[in-house]
């Protein structure tokens, strides 16, 4: 391994520059290119530093082009050229001529010196190609109308340092090319690594600047560091191609999906990697009560250790891509403004595990897709999966710490999860009832509303989005207008302070629980009954927000017919109806 100081020029020297097939896609955004372009036009700097690129030759045959791949640096690599093309292009048509011939030898090359033809310095991997090639061999005047938000980010870092650039003065602008191309301006060192070093070592332990390595680049590398070492490199290359570059990295909107982060619990993290993790569980060697998120590439690693032959580890990469086509045909993604029906059921438990924030069974969901084809027995696992997270979130009998254990211990054994379901004690799951949070009683009513619209043919509208407010019908804070000189206790052997007590202790109960299309105003919220009800003046009461019929048939109608009073014994009434659908639906 040798190091030197070079200055970009160094490229023009060099012939065929090639990002490996293990190596990660572009990913630096705005915050990158801006600090990039903020210190090469600072003038105050003699010298600018931007750190290391890591080179190994690839052995060519006599007479051929020198060719070179890209250990570590890509991203730097890419960047440069991409501001001295936008550079480039926002020049004067005198200073272009001037400095083309430059410019050029940075950013393409010559294989066969007898050919007029050039060819990019740069060969990217298949998702980032496309971009690049567009970019670097752009002439059109209208090429930067064309990218947008949404445009590959190779693009939008052109149009940053296009736009940028047109704001400075043809003075800066010479200031920054002779910046880049002075050889002295040494802003990089440049590693070239000799045939015995190892580059996925050096690749993994140099990975220190810019954007970091994600979890799941570091178990690609270890995957195909281990199958070159048990195979051959371009054997390898070949597999990596029709196996991973097809299932994570095929195009731009692939690669997009698995970089997508989900919340699990009070991380986010994207979809490769909860994929990962959920494979790690799954074949045992994350243990969730030994093991925590950070250890899961050194856990992928020690696996690859236990593996001594290609066949078996090809037959693991099948087994991961196997997975990654069911996790992204199977596992949900819930946006808002999505809609639910009670009879779509994998639907439903999705919901309710992103509502509670629940990701943990995420690897048992995946197992289950995985090993049955008959949809009727996937769907009766997830239904008693369902029934044990509605249940255990109601009656607090297991703790949410041992779900990861219990996870596991279902895939294990399926009839667990049956056991521990008829295990549950349903007195518990009645008592969480009257005892419940704002988040949980919105989530049950939301689905109990649903239920009644899937069985009842009275209800046309079967499906519905989940943008409904929780209301307390007799108001947390009903000591003002709803004291017991206006809403009198329905039980005059209490004390007053048993009273209170009691009232204080029901207005949590589910019962006293609805939805509503839109929060009732503050004035209204806390008024007496009928007020909350009607409303008052331009302020609308509950009767005007009431869309559901949890709310309509159970709180309005009976209002409409006379019944004008909310009370204890109303709250424990309805709590009662509401428990019994609640049974009906995750008690069976």
């Amino acid at each position: 391994m040798k190091a030197q100081e070079n200055g970009f020029m160094f490229l023009s020297m060099e012939g065929k520059v090639k990002i490996p097939f293990f190596q990660r896609t572009y990913v630096w955004t705005e915050e990158n290119w801006e600090e990039l372009l903020d210190e090469l036009l600072n003038e105050s700097r003699e010298t600018n530093f931007l750190g290391a690129i890591i080179l190994k030759h690839i052995p060519t045959a006599s007479g051929k082009s020198k060719q070179l791949e890209v250990i570590d640096g890509q991203q730097r690599l890419t960047t440069l050229s991409i501001l001295l093309k936008a550079l480039f292009d926002t020049l004067s048509d005198e200073n272009k001529r001037n400095c083309e011939g430059d410019v050029m030898a940075i950013l393409k090359y010559r294989k066969d010196y007898t050919s007029p033809d050039y060819d990019l310095r740069i060969e990217h991997s298949q998702v980032d190609s496309e971009a690049y090639k567009a970019v670097i061999e752009n002439t059109s005047s209208d090429f930067i109308q064309q990218i947008d938000d949404k445009s590959h980010l190779i693009l939008r870092c052109y149009k940053y340092f296009y736009q940028r650039l047109r704001e400075q003065s043809e003075e800066k602008k010479r200031f920054l090319i002779n910046r880049l191309l002075d050889p002295e301006n040494k802003m990089l060192v440049v590693i070239d690594l000799e045939e015995k070093d190892d580059e996925q070592l050096i690749f993994d332990t140099l990975n220190t600047a810019g954007v970091r390595l994600t979890v799941t680049e570091i178990v690609k590398n270890a995957i195909f560091k281990r199958l070159i070492e048990l195979d051959n490199k371009q054997n390898a290359i070949e597999f990596y191609k029709k196996t991973w570059e097809e299932t994570f990295l095929r195009d731009e909107e692939t690669l997009k999906y698995w970089q997508t982060e989900r919340s699990t619990g009070r991380l986010k993290r994207d979809n490769a990697e909860i994929l990962l993790h959920c494979i790690g569980v799954i074949k045992g060697f994350y243990d969730p009560n030994k093991h925590t998120l950070s250890d899961l590439s050194k856990l992928y690693k020690q696996e690859l250790k236990k593996i001594y032959s290609k066949e078996e580890l090809k037959k693991f990469i099948k087994e991961i891509i196997d997975y990654a086509k069911i996790y992204k045909e199977k596992i949900i993604t819930l946006s808002e403004g999505k809609t639910y029906s009670f009879d779509d059921s994998i639907k439903r438990l999705f919901h309710i595990l992103d509502v509670l924030e629940i990701s943990t069974f995420h690897p048992f969901i995946l197992f289950v897709f995985k090993k049955y084809n008959d949809e009727e027995k996937i769907k009766k696992t997830f239904f008693e999966l369902e029934k044990f997270i509605v249940r255990n979130m109601l009656g607090k009998i297991e703790s949410v710490k041992n779900y990861p254990k219990l996870c596991k211990q279902f895939i294990d054994d399926l009839n667990s999860l049956t056991n521990k379901l008829n295990e549950m004690d349903w007195s518990k799951v009645s008592a969480g009832l009257r005892k419940i949070s704002n988040n949980d009683a919105k989530l049950l009513l939301f689905w109990v509303e649903l239920y009644r619209r899937y069985k009842d043919n009275r209800y046309d509208e079967k499906e519905l989005k989940y943008e409904y407010e929780l209301e307390h019908i007799m108001p947390i804070k009903w000591e003002e207008y709803w004291d017991f000189n206006y809403v009198p206790h329905p039980d005059n052997s209490l004390t007053p302070e048993e009273q209170k007590r009691d009232r204080n202790e029901k207005v949590r109960w589910l019962g006293n629980m609805t939805l509503l299309k839109s929060s009732l105003n503050n004035e209204i919220k806390n008024n007496r009954f009928d007020i909350k009800m009607e409303g008052k003046g331009r302020k609308k009461g509950i009767k005007h927000y009431a869309t559901l019929f949890i709310t309509r048939d159970d709180i309005v109608e009976p209002y409409e017919k006379g019944d004008k009073v909310w009370n204890e014994s109303k709250i424990e009434e309805r709590t009662k109806k509401l428990e019994k659908e609640i049974k009906g639906i995750w008690g069976r």
